[in-house]
């Protein structure tokens, strides 16, 4: 157990965008220390580390994940590492957050996630929106039942990415808008309703490269409750969700993964508007903060996952993006037997 007024000693596995963001804007915590950072060439290694003031540079994962030096990883890398990388971490004794999605299937994540209990090792996918204080202010409304029983969800994202961003594009890289930017519309569903609907549709299409491009979901929970859910990566949607119940409705203003504005809407009271300010600087990105900072109160309370997105919500939403890659006969290399 990490003595809670020791400041948690951070790796980081993978050098490129995601994790420069991770660094940049988690690095104002001060119970955090960036102690050390690996990547495939030690060139790519060694700026990273002069860029982030980070004193040890590895081009290996395992030996970084070896280190005694080190108390949580962050995994930064391709979809489709995800999984090896987390176990690989785990097994040295790591506390772990790993970008989402935590692993391409839910074979894969269930077996990362059985390692962390066997470990007793903190573990959590990087579902970085769910710890914004506009989300948290949320899910008090809904929990009080601000806006009384809760009937349905929309939530749309939408991102016209570049010709040559090769891990949307590519298969073999974990390409395709449903583990990118279709998790976060998943997320948003399930914070709601829970991760075990009724029934799952989806409308979606492959491109030549086989990889999904855009999709129109549909998750059915009892109690007559309903999730409609839509992704593209070929056009820009502006990145909405409206909560509707019996006495109101709640808009997250975008970008809803990351917003800092929330509108309530009772038939009673009218409307209301409340605002978040991101951290300074003022940008989205910060929020990566809150992230760390609930990683670090968990870890350091001995718990190994957060409430607020527990692993069986991981596992929920894993299984739940089985069944639409089903749908759509989307199939990666990680899911051969």
């Amino acid at each position: 157990m990490v003595a809670t007024n020791t400041p948690l000693r951070w790796g980081i596995l993978g050098c490129g965008r995601i994790s420069h963001t991770f660094a940049s804007n988690a690095k104002p915590l001060k119970t955090a220390i960036f102690h050390a950072c690996a990547a495939r060439s030690l060139d790519k290694a060694q700026e990273f580390a002069i860029k982030h003031d980070i004193p040890h540079a590895y081009d290996s994962y395992d030996a970084l994940c070896s280190s005694p030096e080190v108390d949580v990883v962050y995994i930064g890398t391709i979809h489709p590492t995800h999984c090896e990388l987390a176990q690989l971490a785990l097994s040295h004794g790591k506390h772990v957050l790993v970008e989402k999605p935590m692993a391409m299937n839910a074979k894969e994540a269930e077996a990362v996630v059985a390692l962390a209990k066997q470990k007793h090792l903190f573990f959590m996918e990087g579902m970085w929106a769910r710890f914004f204080p506009a989300i948290r202010y949320v899910r008090q409304i809904i929990d009080e039942g601000g806006i009384g029983d809760v009937h349905h969800v929309h939530s749309a994202f939408g991102v016209p990415f570049k010709a040559d961003n090769d891990r949307i594009w590519k298969k073999e890289l974990g390409g395709g808008g449903l583990l990118d930017i279709g998790i976060y519309v998943l997320a948003t569903a399930t914070m709601v309703f829970g991760f075990e609907p009724e029934k799952i549709t989806s409308a979606g299409k492959l491109n030549e490269q086989g990889v999904d491009v855009y999709n129109s979901i549909t998750l059915e929970y009892s109690g007559q409750r309903f999730a409609t859910l839509e992704y593209s990566t070929l056009a820009r949607i502006s990145e909405t969700v409206t909560i509707s119940g019996t006495k109101g409705r709640i808009f997250i203003h975008p970008p809803a993964h990351a917003t800092m504005e929330i509108s309530v809407v009772t038939y009673e009271s009218g409307k209301k508007t409340s605002r978040f300010p991101w951290p300074t600087p003022s940008d989205h990105h910060s929020g990566f903060l809150y992230e760390a900072e609930a990683v670090t109160e968990a870890i350091r309370s001995n718990h190994i996952e957060c409430s607020e997105y527990s692993h069986a919500e991981s596992l929920g939403i894993m299984k739940i993006m089985d069944k639409i890659r089903n749908d759509l006969r989307l199939v990666y290399p990680n899911d051969e037997p």
